[in-house]
């Protein structure tokens, strides 16, 4: 076995746990699996399925349940009744807060007011309505300003603009803070707590939607632009990682729908940049991995209005050449978020060196602030732990962290606000600044804060929706996917639990970034599978052609040179034996070592299927996890099956998860280790220093009493 990083190894030790959602027995046809993934995602009546099938924007909550909404239309029906009315926009630099932005445009355009957009710059302005900004509106000298994706947080810039006579709407779906108060401003966010709007999850384009819908049903008229509005909105809520469920997935289904006819021309000519099958429909994935990208690149790499005008404009000529600055200026984003990224994952590795990581912090000098949370996001992706990405400028350093898992990431960098000049976000993401001289001092703190949470509350489970052979998987079961769409967030393909796949080849590929497997299904009915694993390449070592395992993977089509076939898209892999056999181990172990009887201690050594234990496995164990301790003695949480699958692959010793745990109980009986039971999960071994005076392994109790049952062998 190649050598692997330690840390890799210890976080391969204690994996994630899993679950399947829905259990239920069911037939093998591909009615049937998806009848389960529904039930899995609660859609366990017809009536649910009705209305999940056929979800329709006729059928979402009224948008005048809003609070505010009547007193919102009202206002934009008189300033536009108004002698040239002067409006001005106020939105976000992101895909969602730009699209937000076009949205209101396009309406407000048809109506006859051709409004002003004012998109705050991300590196001069930051985010949101500064006091500074309220004062450039107020140089414009609107007579209304309607904010889009923002708003909420910004009561005294909106006071500044109330004090001047300018009329304000404010129209969000971010959290307010807790000072919050309602005024004489109108305020259009679901997420307010006292606001009756039953859906919560919108994004900052669907909230400006629903604003031009409730408008049109105030004035009476339906506007003809209503479908275009419908795909900018879908746009906007893909982009945002909303959930597309129930008013979201009405919105993104009927903008999906029109887009080939109704969506504006910058938006066809960006996806037929993008888009490799040009008799495709385009697809929430498409949006999601495609058009989302080019339009927050804008925001990041410090030109928003190219992508605000390719949104806005109408002459095909023109938008062809956006489309192509866009796409440009999307390479120059990706290329330099990869260069920020390896240097932030080698500074992360370098100060690591081979100690388990629990958070990696990255620092840098001159970095990029457009990439800094998306190389963050991706240092959590690849190392499974929250990543903090910080760029020293002007003498402050500066950036963004993104959690993993369960962490709630605020509440750990709030753990640590006394060395922070500034910070704010949510469990998920942050943004923070602080002076040099405190890295360590920070650093520190929130290694302790991390390091504080038990590893497995740390893990979030994978969860299937539910578990199939493998020889299930065919073209049919996969086009019936399709009835799902849109799927995104909230609402992703299918993943499924496909247990006892034999491995029939194992490989590198991406420069060593993923790992690619060719997987067979047992029994009568073989098929033969590729499936790839993203981000995962430093788990190769850890498998062998011919071993058995169980995937959590999503079935696709994957496309190559016109050929299509089936690809299994893995979120995690494991051995085959592990299913319920720790959870077993850490239940009877201790009452073998001290509570059983001879007889009783046989036939559990016959359930499991000890006979033998060869010395070879004392040494080779013992080299293992001298190694993984490390200088430090670090002491180190396991499965007992995962132990056991590495001495196999990394020494070529064929031992069992009970044998592993013998094994370490007599070194604990010699005092050279101790083995403890995990209350989170699996067992702990620590090595002790070893004095002059030790028994041997023959003289422990254990070793007798196996040795008595003959399994001890030379």
């Amino acid at each position: 076995m190649r050598d692997t990083a330690r840390h890799h190894m210890l976080e391969w030790l204690t994996p994630a746990d899993w679950a399947v959602v829905c259990d239920a027995p069911q037939g093998e046809g591909h009615q049937d699996v998806l009848s389960r993934v529904l039930m899995a995602r609660g859609l366990d009546t017809q009536m649910k399925r009705d209305a999940f099938f056929h979800v329709s924007l006729d059928d979402i909550p009224d948008p005048f349940l809003f609070l505010d909404m009547e007193r919102a239309c009202s206002i934009i029906g008189d300033v536009l009744q108004s002698t040239s009315p002067r409006i001005l926009i106020f939105g976000d630099y992101d895909a969602d807060g730009l699209t937000s932005s076009a949205l209101l445009a396009h309406w407000l355009k048809e109506k006859g007011c051709t409004p002003e957009i004012l998109i705050p710059d991300r590196f001069d302005d930051g985010f949101g309505m500064s006091l500074a900004l309220a004062e450039e509106i107020i140089l414009h000298n609107p007579d209304l300003v309607v904010t889009v994706d923002t708003g909420t947080s910004s009561p005294e810039s909106i006071a500044l603009l109330r004090h001047y006579g300018i009329k304000v709407i404010v129209t969000d779906h971010h959290l307010p803070d807790e000072q919050f108060v309602r005024g004489d401003v109108p305020v259009i966010n679901p997420s307010i707590p006292d606001d009756p709007y039953p859906f919560k999850q919108l994004s900052g384009a669907g909230v400006a939607y629903l604003l031009t819908v409730a408008a049109d049903q105030f004035f009476g008229k339906v506007s003809p632009i209503r479908p275009m509005l419908t795909v900018i909105a879908s746009i906007g809520t893909v982009a945002d990682v909303m959930p597309l469920v129930e008013v979201n997935r009405a919105i993104v289904l009927a903008g999906l729908s029109a887009f080939a006819e109704h969506a504006p021309v910058g938006l066809k000519a960006l996806f037929d940049r993008v888009n490799k099958d040009p008799d495709a429909a385009i697809t929430s994935r498409d949006i999601a991995f495609s058009i989302a990208p080019r339009l927050n690149a804008a925001g990041r790499m410090g030109d928003v209005r190219l992508a605000l005008d390719l949104l806005l404009e109408d002459d095909p000529a023109h938008v062809i050449v956006l489309a192509d600055k866009l796409n440009e200026l999307n390479e120059k984003r990706r290329q330099v978020e990869y260069d920020v990224f390896q240097e932030a994952f080698h500074d992360v590795m370098n100060r690591q060196g081979d100690a388990p990581l629990s958070v990696a912090i990255a620092r840098g000098e001159n970095w990029h602030g457009g990439v800094l949370g998306i190389v963050s996001a991706r240092l959590a992706e690849r190392l499974r732990v929250p990543a903090i990405t910080l760029s020293e400028e002007d003498g402050i350093l500066s950036g963004s962290a993104r959690t993993f898992g369960r962490i709630n990431l605020i509440e750990g960098i709030a753990h640590a606000g006394e060395y922070l000049e500034t910070f704010g976000g949510h469990k998920g993401a942050a943004g923070l600044s602080l002076k040099p001289e405190n890295f360590e001092r920070f650093c520190d703190t929130m290694i302790a804060y991390i390091e504080s949470i038990p590893k497995k509350k740390r893990q979030l489970p994978i969860l299937a929706d539910t578990s199939i052979e493998g020889h299930m998987i065919n073209t049919k079961l996969v086009e019936s996917f399709d009835l799902l769409e849109p799927m995104g967030h909230g609402f992703g393909r299918p993943l499924f639990l496909i247990p006892h796949m034999k491995i029939d080849a194992i490989t590198r590929v991406g420069e060593g970034r993923h790992l690619r497997l060719k997987v067979r299904s047992q029994g009568e009915k073989q098929s033969i599978f590729d499936a790839i694993l993203f981000h995962r390449g430093d788990d190769e070592p850890f498998y062998s052609v011919g071993d058995e395992i169980d995937l959590m993977a999503t079935p696709i089509f994957n496309v190559w040179r016109e050929r299509r076939s089936i690809q299994l898209r893995c979120v995690d892999l494991r051995p085959s034996n592990e299913e319920g056999l720790d959870d077993r181990l850490q239940s009877v172990f201790p009452q073998l070592l001290h509570q059983l009887s001879d007889d009783d201690l046989a036939e559990t050594l016959a359930r499991f299927g000890l006979t033998s234990l060869g010395q070879n496995v004392f040494v080779a164990l013992w080299q293992m996890i001298s190694s993984l301790a490390g200088r430090g003695n670090t002491p180190i949480t396991f499965l007992p099956s995962r132990l056991a699958w590495l001495l196999t692959h990394r020494y070529n010793v064929e031992v069992g998860a009970l044998a592993v745990l013998f094994v370490l109980a007599i070194f604990a009986e010699v005092e050279i280790g101790e083995l403890l039971v995990d209350e989170d999960g699996g067992f702990i071994f620590r090595l002790l220093d070893i004095g002059e005076e030790k028994l041997k392994l023959t003289e422990t109790s254990l070793w007798r009493r196996l040795d008595a049952q003959g399994v001890l062998v030379p």
